[in-house]
């Protein structure tokens, strides 16, 4: 124990000094019965627009006091490294997951202090802040995790993948014919969750030299747990109208543009060569409503996109014919809208769980010479290029009139979604199943490591 002791003093100066003489360390954990100033998030029966997730500034340093051994017993660890622009990607998680703890306890390890703040103020998961590699291997050492759930393909991941005593398990954060649904980083997990049959085979199809015994199809969990929203007011006179008390009835229409990637392969990004024409055409109409819902992190990486994301904000600001949806999941839009205009992104697979006409942007010229097939998403829809736009509101009318795809969308809906019925909750069921399932294989494979290891000593 003392040359123990002796040989991280000399590796790890600065973690003795802060754990036997500041009595501090970088590693933060908070437990359910030590949540300070908890905001509770809006429950599932609400019909209000839940709430954004809210910050607050800690109060001096949110070290002090923080613990020096972190004893993790939960079985479940969800590693999130990215950013708060990012944690649409937990969020969608959180109920699916609430139904997993009830069954195994799960602990969040974020990467960002700010990360750490919101989780655990908004939610009852234990939660890890984890600043350095040291840390999160600290974390890991010290608790008993049988899986560790990944909700992207974070650089850092790498750091978590390190560990070798636990399964894990990519799960994401939606699906759609995105480029990062066919990259090879999947191989790097034990198993990838996917949703249908679609996604196994697009692996399947694109990937070499793989194992596709690794990939699981446990359908959308998402789909489970669509929360209910008030319905928006589309119905307001113009301006200009004299009867202040009379209806207009207005069709509504959401237009959902996606962000413009990491880097430009993955860029889908509609709002460069349609965004601001699309939202001026339809604001135009007397008899439709626009529902403007941007991915959360529009403009990130390129700031033309950031500006046109901006100028479409500002021109809605009053508009009484449109609205900015500020719900956190899209999917509990879908219910009060007629029609959707997506570009290449997972909200668009997610849409096909509803029977209404989808029209989606042409980006995909991406695709050319990348991979080997072509989206099927693109049989669920009608695609829209750029010389289509001066006809762009003769298609919507058409298609909220005529459905013209609704036979061949019905035909591959299973094809996306999986044979899950969704009303019962089946998916999380399947969901949960399958990581107790994981965590017993993971148990009989460490006992078989240790009977092999013991072998070897006779």
């Amino acid at each position: 124990m003392i040359v123990k002791k002796v040989i991280t003093l000399i590796r790890h100066p600065i973690r003795v000094y802060n754990k036997y003489v500041l009595g501090q360390s970088r590693v933060k954990k908070i437990e359910k019965s030590e949540k300070v100033e908890k905001l509770k998030m809006p429950v599932k029966e609400s019909v209000k627009p839940k709430s954004e997730f809210k910050v607050t500034k800690s109060a001096g340093n949110i070290f002090d006091g923080c613990f020096a051994n972190v004893n993790c017993h939960d079985e479940i660890a969800v590693y999130f490294s990215g950013n708060v622009a990012q944690l649409y990607q937990v969020k969608q998680w959180l109920a699916v997951l609430k139904e997993l703890e009830k069954f195994k306890k799960v602990t969040f390890i974020t990467r960002f202090a700010d990360v750490f703040d919101v989780l655990r103020q908004n939610t009852d998961f234990s939660v890890c802040y984890c600043r350095t590699i040291d840390d999160v291997l600290s974390v890991y050492q010290n608790g008993h995790f049988k899986c560790i759930l990944y909700v992207n393909h974070g650089n850092k991941n790498f750091q978590s993948l390190i560990v070798n005593d636990a399964l894990h398990i990519h799960i994401n954060h939606g699906e759609s014919d995105k480029l990062s649904t066919i990259t090879n980083q999947s191989k790097a997990y034990d198993y990838v969750f996917v949703v249908g049959p679609l996604a196994y085979e697009r692996y399947e199809n694109n990937l070499i030299n793989k194992d596709m015994s690794k990939f699981i199809q446990i359908g959308r969990p998402q789909l489970d747990h669509i929360e209910k929203i008030e319905q928006f007011v589309t119905n307001l006179p113009e301006p200009s109208s004299r009867n202040k008390e009379k209806s207009v009835p207005r069709k509504v229409v959401l237009y959902a543009p996606t962000w413009e990637g990491t880097h430009e392969t993955m860029n889908y990004s509609s709002l460069g060569d349609f965004g601001v024409d699309l939202v001026n055409m339809i604001l135009e109409q007397p008899d439709l409503y626009l529902i403007y819902k941007p991915h959360p992190t529009t403009g990130s990486r390129l700031k033309d996109i950031d500006k046109i994301n901006q100028r479409i904000l500002d021109k809605l600001k009053n508009s009484h014919k449109a609205t900015v949806a500020t719900c956190e999941d899209i999917n509990s839009l879908y219910e009060h809208i007629d029609l959707a205009i997506f570009d290449n992104s997972a909200v668009a697979v997610d849409y096909l769980i509803v029977d209404k006409p989808m029209l989606m942007t042409d980006t995909f010229e991406h695709l050319d010479g990348v991979r080997i097939d072509k989206p099927k998403i693109v049989e669920a829809t009608r695609l829209i290029k750029t010389t289509d736009m001066p006809n762009l509101i003769k298609i919507i009318k058409e298609e909220l009139r005529a459905d013209t795809v609704k036979q061949q969308r019905n035909e591959i809906k299973k094809y996306f979604l999986g044979d899950f019925d969704y009303a019962n909750k089946q998916s999380t069921k399947m969901f949960i199943e399958t990581i107790c399932q994981l965590c017993d294989l993971r148990d009989r494979e460490i006992e078989n490591n240790k009977k092999r290891v013991d072998e070897n000593l006779i």
